[in-house]
């Protein structure tokens, strides 16, 4: 599976995003997700290792600045 499907295949899930130059991480639930890998979070939470930082709510990711994409469990 190409990577772009796999994550395709993660939209309506709860994802956790590392971001290039990012301490913190995003967790959010995956709305959409294009062919350059930008990403459209809804009530997205940034997080430093496991403490919660800060609600971000809808927020749209620029693919070229994603790093990782996993699926979020808490």
């Amino acid at each position: 599976m190409l990577p772009n499907q796999m994550v395709k295949s993660m939209v309506g899930r709860m994802i956790r995003v590392e971001m290039k130059g990012e301490e913190n991480n995003l967790v959010g639930k995956l709305e959409s997700v294009d062919d350059y890998m930008n990403l459209h979070l809804s009530n997205a939470m940034e997080y430093r290792g496991n403490e919660k930082v800060r609600m971000l709510g809808d927020i749209v990711l620029r693919g070229n600045n994603v790093i990782l994409i996993q699926p979020f469990e808490e």
